[in-house]
């Protein structure tokens, strides 16, 4: 079939009007990556980003505790991997169960990328709206998250060896904490309630290294500690005689919670209450709140940005502190200094996990309440 002269006409216009739209030169357009059209590609950083400048780990506990611990090991091992090598200060900002470091990252810090938060799980403030808390834990920037467990234990004097002896404990049960909305505080009180013994609640000290010194004063003799603290100072009090291991909040896998490996032959508190009361504790609102708390303590350590870090900062810095704790030099500087190696969750993964945490937080309603009261009651 012969085509018209005006038809002809017509097309060879259309084609020249096309190719006037297209820039000379412009390449074939490529299906983006994993299938987003149009996603640009993430600029890189400048190797002389941070060449001669000084970073600040922003930790939210006072010096000496679990937290601080922590963030000075990562801090002296992490200044290699950052490109340019800059020299990383620590500073601590304790308070308000963690909340006054927390917010001053969140609202005030700069967006440069040389302040980091070196934190202990933000979630249970956020979740339980303690008064003060000005962040939002899935809004942060996640660099890194370490998977940790808590480990509780009670002054000899009680009487009491193991969790399941601690209900016939001879004395007064003086829990020590920081805050009445820190997970430290929720776990005592939730695990003591979950049995009902009647005990004296001390909280306000400013950080673990606090507690530990109560707890050698006979001030408290029922208390918490991270792994990072209990292996340096816990357990160094059951060796002396002046305590005993209980229970432990355990760590995630899926959905459970398991006896964290590297304190295998303590039971986790869930555990005991399934022991001492039978399948049907599960069904009590402590033992769900007890559930619920585990959820939001299964990244213990948070290495964060504050929102608004540029893409390439953040990108940059998650290279490097997952370099870090790849860095058999590190791992072997943490067994040597805690006795145990770190779990390590990747930025991008402690960034969805965070989001996960807060939105499964609502699920069971009845047990958020039951911590959000608790966690305004001081005594």
């Amino acid at each position: 079939m012969r085509l018209s002269p005006v038809v002809v006409k017509a097309v060879v216009l259309l084609a020249l009007a096309l190719a006037a739209c297209t820039p000379r030169g412009a390449p074939a357009a490529k299906p983006a990556a994993g299938g987003a059209a149009g996603q640009a590609a993430q600029p890189a950083l400048r190797p002389d980003y941070f060449a001669g400048k000084t970073m600040t780990a922003l930790v939210n506990f006072s010096a000496g505790g679990p937290t601080d611990v922590f963030a000075r090991l990562v801090a002296a091992h992490l200044e290699k991997y950052v490109p340019g090598q800059p020299k990383i200060v620590v500073d601590n900002k304790p308070g308000a169960g963690g909340a006054i470091g927390a917010n001053q990252l969140f609202n005030a810090s700069r967006k440069d990328g040389l302040t980091v938060g070196m934190f202990s799980s933000p979630f249970a403030q956020q979740i339980l709206a303690a008064d003060g808390v000005q962040y939002d834990s899935a809004g942060f920037l996640w660099l890194g998250g370490v998977s940790e467990t808590s480990v509780s234990y009670v002054g000899a004097s009680l009487g009491a060896k193991n969790a399941r002896e601690l209900p016939q404990a001879r004395g007064e049960i003086v829990a020590g904490g920081l805050s009445p909305d820190s997970s430290k505080d929720l776990t005592l009180r939730t695990y003591l309630n979950m049995f009902g013994l009647k005990h004296r609640y001390v909280t306000g000290y400013p950080g673990q290294a606090d507690i530990n010194l109560a707890f050698r004063r006979g001030e408290v003799n029922y208390a918490e500690e991270s792994l990072t603290s209990w292996v340096t100072n816990g357990a160094q009090l059951v060796k002396e005689g002046q305590a005993y291991a209980t229970s432990q909040r355990g760590i995630l896998r899926g959905r459970d919670a398991v006896r964290d490996p590297r304190v295998a032959d303590i039971p986790t508190h869930l555990e005991v209450a399934v022991e001492l009361k039978g399948d049907a504790v599960k069904q009590s609102v402590e033992y769900r709140a007890m559930t619920l708390i585990v959820q939001m303590s299964s990244m213990l350590r948070a290495i964060v940005y504050p929102p608004g870090t540029s893409p390439e900062v953040v990108e940059a810095m998650r290279q490097a502190v997952a370099s870090t704790f790849a860095d058999p030099e590190f791992q072997a500087a943490a067994h040597q200094q805690l006795g145990f190696e770190f779990v390590f969750v990747p930025g991008a993964e402690a960034q969805d996990q965070a989001q996960l945490i807060i939105s499964q937080a609502q699920q069971d309603a009845e047990a958020l309440d039951y911590l959000k009261r608790l966690a305004k009651e001081k005594n």
